[in-house]
């Protein structure tokens, strides 16, 4: 009966996941790459770390195809959306939009909702 609860307990220790032997930057590439911010970091740490695993026989892998996988969509993703952005550029400099930026700043608000009437008399400045 000692041997059984013996066995089983050994059955639980191997179950266990052994961090020690886990690549870090297998962890890193992941990590980075569900920033968003550092999805450049997370395709480079991946290669990185799938060539490390693949010498040493590391645990990780798995974690390394997840943060490669994900540095590189996020970096097809801001692709799409510069290219998406110059296409709507063009349509509307073709159509008559304004291009962004500050030039119809100048000046302040000119009308809209929240026109404010600096004479206290009414009416405009110029009149007396």
């Amino acid at each position: 009966m000692a041997e059984a609860k013996n066995t089983t307990a050994d059955k639980s220790a191997k179950a266990k996941f052994d961090f020690t032997n886990l690549n870090t930057l297998a962890v890193v590439s992941l990590a980075s790459a569900v920033t968003g911010f550092g999805a450049a970091a997370a395709v480079i740490t991946g290669h990185v770390s799938l060539a490390q695993i693949k010498k040493s026989q590391e645990s990780g892998r798995g974690l390394a195809i997840a943060g490669v996988v994900a540095g590189y969509t996020v970096i097809g993703l801001w692709i799409l959306s510069t290219l998406g952005f110059i296409v709507l550029t063009i349509w509307g400099v073709r159509h008559g939009m304004p291009v962004g930026g500050f030039d119809d700043m100048r000046g302040g608000m000119k009308g809209g909702p929240f026109q404010m009437d600096l004479n206290p008399n009414g009416g405009t400045q110029g009149q007396d």
